[in-house]
């Protein structure tokens, strides 16, 4: 190892010692900066890029987290970034491969060694709010497998960071907990509502509440009706409903093409998930949404939560997630506080 590598290395394990010190890190909530040797790009850059290939149609498509490529060289540059990933070949002796050796632990490394654990999560490392993924081995070709295999929990780590500073960011200063108090005395569910949100619309004989705010539009909407609303919980049924509540926002409808529909975890509910594109009858308008249908045991009720944006020139992808975060804090089990 020379000396320029060494000194590099020394500096950058040193400030492991400054944990108690950490200060806010920088960049992108969706950035994420992946330094490799462009041998090891070549191996492992279609797995890497596959993991990071999620995103939503707004209509354009943006994707929930871009990908930076860059030299390892110019990694100490970036160890104050929000979200980073460190590629080491193992079998060399550059600047990856020793930076690699000195923060992994002994084990750590050893399995890294024998091609058994690739892939390392390494949260607030050298500043606050912090993603630090390693991706260390010998054969790049186990390393690719292993990728391409758990690229879920790789994707989940970047995306349980985002959730976690978002929920911070929307929640961490001030939140309307008299409008969530409201919301639980008059109809026995709520939700954590942001400081800027207002509700728009109320129709009780309707059982339809929508809330948002202004520009870029944030919209969040919820139905209900007694008992199983068996025809709620089907693909045709969900999207002619969710028609129905185009009309209560005023001149909504969805849009056919860009149809989606999965069953999906919302919050504590197995939910039948619907997404797409939506447009306004009258104006030149539209934008993503999602809607969830879900049945409720303790009070026995069906609900639908509508979301929707529309923000020209926007980046979506990262607000709508934040929307989507929102939505989840629904609850008919309020105990007067959040945990």
């Amino acid at each position: 190892m020379n000396k320029k590598i060494g000194l590099l290395v020394l500096i950058i394990s040193g400030m492991l010692m400054n944990c108690n010190q950490l200060r806010e890190s920088i960049g992108g909530v969706d950035d994420i900066y992946i330094f490799a040797t462009d041998q090891t790009r070549e191996v492992l850059g279609k797995a890497i890029d596959t993991t990071f290939s999620y995103g939503i149609r707004t209509p354009e498509f943006q994707p929930y987290f871009s990908t930076k490529w860059l030299p390892v060289e110019e990694f100490p540059s970036y160890i104050k970034f929000k979200n980073i990933i460190l590629v080491a070949d193992l079998t060399q002796e550059d600047l990856a491969a020793e930076i690699a050796r000195g923060i992994l632990p002994k084990q750590s490394l050893i399995a890294a060694e024998k091609d058994s654990i690739h892939m390392f999560a390494i949260p607030d490392n050298w500043a606050r709010d912090q993603m630090f993924v390693l991706i260390a081995g010998r054969n790049l070709k186990m390393v690719e497998r292993s990728i391409l295999e758990q690229k879920g929990w790789l994707y989940g780590k970047f995306e349980e960071k985002f959730e976690e500073v978002q929920m911070d960011y929307i929640y961490g200063r001030y939140e309307q907990k008299k409008l969530t108090n409201y919301l639980w005395q008059k109809y026995r569910w709520t939700m954590r509502i942001p400081h800027d949100y207002i509700i728009i619309r109320e129709l009780p004989e309707n059982n339809f509440v929508w809330l948002g705010r202004g520009l870029p539009y944030r919209w969040i909407s919820v139905t209900w009706g007694d008992g199983i609303q068996t025809e709620w919980l089907t693909n045709v049924g969900l999207y002619e409903k969710r028609n129905e509540i185009g009309k209560l926002y005023g001149g909504i409808m969805t849009d056919k093409r860009f149809l989606g529909f999965q069953f999906f975890k919302f919050g504590e509910y197995d939910a039948l998930k619907m997404y797409g594109l939506w447009y306004h009858t009258e104006e030149t308008q539209g934008g993503p949404f999602e809607t969830y249908a879900f049945y409720d045991w303790r009070t026995d009720r069906t609900f639908i939560i509508d979301m929707l944006m529309y923000g020209p020139g926007e980046k979506l992808s990262v607000l709508f997630r934040g929307l989507e975060l929102t939505a989840k804090t629904f609850t008919t089990d309020y105990k007067g506080s959040w945990k």
